[in-house]
This record gives structure tokens, C-alpha cells and sequence, in this order.
């Protein structure tokens, strides 16, 4: 409700809090447990941007109605609740392939990692 109306009033959707571990190199940049939070959402995400190609490789949750769906935060990633879509974009950053696992939504927060792929590894 609240991201509807706030998309309805035309501000777009407001996050309280960003933030992402990432490592640049002139080819890439990868993001590690990057998320945002706000009233109306929480999104995580890890993956590569490939600048290089103009290819994303990424994955991540959007948890709805983040403002009573974080309550369990607490067991989760941050930017995560206990209901939530795992989503995938992959392909040119122009024009990604975006595709949502509407079933995640039955898996509780805290088991979501079991089921996605683990975040890239970066060599130092």
C-alpha cells in the first residue's frame, strides 16, 4: 500500500537506507550484500556488472511492505523480510532479462539463502 501510493503521487519510491561492500576493476564492479530499505520495500542484491560488455549479472529479494515485513530482519540479509521474491537480471544493462521466482515468496527469510546462488567470490 504504501509503495503504491507513493508511486500514485509520483515520487517514486524512497529508501531510507543504501549501502553495498562492491570492487571496482576497469572491467568490472561487483556488489556484495548491497541493499536498500525503506517504508514500503527492502531489496538486497549481489552480482557483476561487467563494464567492459555492458552485461549484468546480478541477483537478489524485494520484500514488500518492508514497514511490517522487516519485523524479521532480524533472521534475514539486511534489506530482506520474511516474505520476499527472489528475482535474477541478467544479460546488456540496457535491456536485462528480469525474471522473479514468484514461489520464493513460501520460503521464510531465513531459509532463502539455501536456494540462490552464493554472492561472487573477490580476489584481493
Amino acid at each position: 500500500v504504501v509503495g503504491l501510493l507513493e508511486q500514485m503521487g509520483g515520487s517514486g519510491i524512497h529508501f531510507q537506507e543504501v549501502e553495498a561492500d562492491f570492487h571496482l576493476t576497469p572491467s568490472t564492479m561487483t556488489l556484495i550484500n548491497a541493499s536498500a530499505v525503506g517504508p514500503s520495500m527492502g531489496i538486497s542484491m549481489d552480482g557483476v556488472y561487467a563494464v567492459d560488455k555492458g552485461t549484468l549479472d546480478m541477483q537478489g529479494v524485494v520484500s514488500p511492505l518492508f514497514f511490517l515485513n522487516g519485523i524479521g530482519s532480524i533472521f534475514t540479509r539486511k534489506g530482506e523480510g520474511l516474505i520476499g521474491f527472489n528475482y535474477n537480471l541478467s544479460g546488456p544493462a540496457k535491456s536485462p532479462k528480469v525474471s522473479v521466482n514468484p514461489l520464493s515468496v513460501f520460503t521464510p527469510g531465513m531459509f532463502r539463502e539455501k536456494f540462490r546462488a552464493p554472492a561472487p567470490k573477490v580476489q584481493n
